[in-house]
């Protein structure tokens, strides 16, 4: 799968093991099972939820994200 998201390793690492995606929104969402005690995962990831992702038009593929989502029991 092509990444959906330009993200940094961390981050990546997180969304490809299904901590965390965005909706069609671009709104946050984080698996209910997601437990971390990093504080960089915590404020931005965790604290994040609902939240929107600025993204510019057209800059993600909503097909990657329906089928990164479509992965995901918890979505």
């Amino acid at each position: 799968m092509t990444n959906v998201l330009p993200l940094s390793k961390t981050h990546q690492a997180a969304f490809d093991r299904g901590l965390f995606t965005i909706d069609q929104d671009y709104q946050i969402q984080v698996n209910p099972e997601f437990e971390t005690e990093s504080e960089l995962l915590r404020r931005s990831i965790a604290d994040r939820v609902g939240q929107r992702v600025a993204m510019p038009d057209g800059y993600v593929n909503p097909v990657y994200v329906e089928r990164h989502n479509a992965s995901l029991e918890w979505v």
